[in-house]
């Protein structure tokens, strides 16, 4: 049936977007305030009650966008209590697929397609488990989605040669969906320096080696003493949050003294004061960044900020040609370009020969939008 805004008899085509992860946010606020200002879509945004109150950031900015989102336990969830499908025509999430820390999601579409339910989710990562990723503690051919739509970020060629058959016929090339600005209240950091340069940690620290973790420690130490001009922040992932710890993980922590660098801050996610400052925060204000290997390089590139990623002993032939850090004397190498106005721009010039590699240009929510109207509205 052809939906008819003209008969008020008729029901709102109804969609339900699920918050599973506090990263979540970013890729899915856009949609969701695409439908919600969409007079023949009743949205409902549900959000993870303890993800809730972990970062009180997805309340406001879904509220200050208009959005009264509804909470739900975790539990419930993933046991079938919540939320109730009936009249639901899609089901939409950033995070699903049957590894374990997107269980929550993963249910929920289970579900949603047993009542044959519309379901979509997101490429929500540059190296997204299951689609662009794959190493031996997640290998590739043991993650599916459960998902009738992928929606990612490049073209086909930019997923993992060894992704399955069925993964691969359910991706579709939109773009990225997330804000090249930052929303919300824009953030302030006030530091006496010349330049402020940001440094990410990863969330997946099982990736790295003792040696990759210790060199990231003193290299961090040393280019800190080497450029007394510059103030270096360090950004632990607020869910992984390897160097400031995080009591709910089973990761391993980093357990040493924290360096201690009169022009080296640390953003440590458990302080509240620093809650307001997100990776896209952070890099609205630097001047350039430094990263292990995460969506942070794309993000930065997107913003125009030079960005280099800490390889070591990593093959990390997907961030080609981003500069790459293997030794001490590659991140000295690289400030010292960062400082010069002509490296700066020739910094700028290859990161647009990344973007171009790794993401399709143009409004990938306008495009994930139309897909999801013509399915749910022209069935």
């Amino acid at each position: 049936m052809i939906f008819n805004l003209k008969n008020p008899v008729e029901r709102k085509p109804k969609l339900l977007i699920l918050f599973n992860l506090i990263q979540d946010l970013d890729i899915l606020l856009p949609l969701a305030v695409a439908f919600n200002n969409h007079s023949a879509i009743d949205l409902e945004v549900a959000v993870i009650d303890h993800f809730g109150k972990q970062s009180p950031r997805i309340e406001y900015l879904l509220r200050q966008a208009g959005i009264q989102p509804r909470f739900l336990r975790q539990s419930a969830v993933i046991a079938g209590r919540q939320p109730a499908l009936s009249g639901v025509k899609a089901v939409i999430t950033a995070s699903e697929s049957n590894h374990a820390a997107h269980k929550t999601a993963y249910e929920l579409t289970m579900r949603a397609n047993q009542m044959q339910i519309q379901t979509y989710t997101m490429q929500h990562g540059f190296e997204n488990i299951g689609l662009t990723y794959s190493d031996e503690v997640t290998p590739i051919t043991s993650v599916n989605f459960a998902s009738q739509t992928i929606f990612i970020w490049g073209s086909l060629e930019t997923l993992h040669f060894h992704i399955p058959v069925p993964t691969k016929e359910k991706c579709i090339s939109v773009g990225c969906p997330k804000y090249v600005r930052p929303s919300g209240s824009k953030v302030s950091f006030s530091h006496p320096r010349r330049q402020l340069v940001t440094i990410f940690e990863n969330l997946h620290w099982e990736r790295y080696n003792d040696t990759y973790r210790s060199c990231f420690i003193a290299d961090i130490y040393q280019v800190a003493h080497q450029f007394p001009h510059i103030t270096f922040l360090i950004k632990p992932h607020h869910a992984g949050q390897w160097l400031t710890g995080n009591k709910n993980s089973k990761l391993p922590r980093y357990q040493g003294e924290l360096p201690q660098v009169d022009n080296l801050v640390i953003a440590n996610p458990t302080d509240p004061k620093w809650e307001n400052f997100t990776a896209p925060a952070l890099l609205e204000v630097a001047d350039a960044a430094i990263t292990t290997p995460s969506t942070v390089a794309l993000d930065a590139a997107r913003l125009g900020r030079p960005v280099a990623v800490v390889g070591y002993d990593l093959v990390l032939e997907k961030y080609h040609p981003l500069p790459i850090l293997r030794e001490s004397y590659d991140w000295a190498d690289w400030v010292n370009q960062l400082t010069s106005t002509e490296g700066y721009h020739q910094l700028q010039q290859i990161e647009q020969q990344f973007l171009q590699k790794q993401i399709l240009p143009g409004d990938a929510t306008s495009r994930i939008f139309t897909y999801i109207m013509q399915q749910i509205l022209y069935p």
